[in-house]
């Protein structure tokens, strides 16, 4: 009997499509990508001389159907578990944020409300997963770390305070959006199977990057400040697209280059000489390093997506 390869390929892919819909993962192009995955598969059987038998291309069939319906937004039923605190049992000047989740979406943001230092969330399919909140002073400095292996994690931070956050996913897509909330200084997120889209602003930012292995990473921001010469600004994916779109306060000096390996470059840049502009890189700068106390190094890049660069001053 040979190989059921198509029956094997069917079977991991109700499997991914299960975390996908456990998780709430969002993928970029999803459809786009399980389209080539499948049109992959398809030539390994023919060029393997493969004749598969009706059960086993049913199953194939029944995967990819149940991995583009989840990709598409099904998920569980899930149940919420709360942990907060006040601005009282939180009375430091700054918050370093870390959070790590191994199957489930991370989300971000800030709260007008009074009194309040910070809410997490974790939600759980079926009350199951959960999640563990800890915390430890460093330097007048509130070390907050959010941990969980199947939940889907929400994390509300008050205005007011100077923000370090650190985010790191496995399966799960990453949203943070915080307009306004000029005290951030670091922000690394990064994710190995789902989207990352965040809007940020800083009036003192010392880095930013932005990462995903599958799937698309998006910038937005009104408005970033550089604490320093040389602050980095990173935006990539390796297989999906890439967007940027910020706006640069006053600042000595900025570079920028976007580059993409399959795909193509579009930019729209205000204030900048751009030395290099072909469909697959773009290269410029603004200012002059060689006195700068303010700049930004900014890059943008995909290997196997597109690559969409806005920037300007003011």
């Amino acid at each position: 009997m040979s190989f059921p390869l198509l029956r094997v390929v069917g079977g991991i892919l109700l499997v991914v499509a299960g975390l996908v819909a456990y998780s709430g993962v969002s993928i970029g192009a999803s459809a786009a990508l399980i389209l080539v995955f499948g049109g992959v598969v398809l030539l390994a059987v023919v060029f393997l001389g493969h004749r598969p038998r009706p059960w086993d291309a049913a199953v194939f069939i029944v995967g990819l159907l149940a991995l583009s319906t989840a990709s598409a937004g099904y998920s569980f039923s899930l149940q919420p578990v709360t942990y907060s605190a006040t601005r009282a049992q939180v009375p430091y000047g700054a918050i370093s944020l870390t959070v790590t989740a191994s199957t489930g979406s991370v989300s971000l943001g800030f709260t007008n409300r009074t009194g309040l230092a910070y809410q997490v969330n974790f939600s759980a399919a079926g009350g199951l997963g959960g999640g563990t909140v800890t915390n430890s002073t460093t330097g007048g400095i509130f070390n907050l770390k959010v941990s969980s292996s199947w939940s889907a994690v929400s994390v509300l931070v008050g205005r007011g305070y100077i923000l370090y956050v650190n985010v790191n996913t496995v399966t799960g897509s990453i949203d943070m959006n915080t307009p306004g909330a000029l005290g951030i200084r670091n922000v690394s997120l990064v994710s190995s199977f789902g989207s990352v889209s965040a809007m940020v602003d800083s009036s003192d930012l010392a880095g930013l990057v932005l990462r995903d292995d599958l799937g698309s990473v998006s910038l937005v921001s009104h408005h970033l400040g550089a604490a320093a010469a040389d602050v980095p600004i990173s935006v990539s994916s390796s297989t999906g697209s890439v967007s940027m779109d910020v706006r640069l306060g006053i600042l000595d000096a900025a570079s920028l280059t976007a580059s993409a390996g399959i795909g193509s470059v579009s930019q729209s840049l205000s204030g900048f000489s751009i030395s290099q502009d072909t469909s697959t890189k773009v290269v410029a700068t603004a200012g002059s390093f060689a006195t700068a106390t303010r700049s930004f190094v900014i890059s943008a890049n995909s290997g196997l997506g597109s690559v969409s660069v806005t920037a300007g001053f003011g």
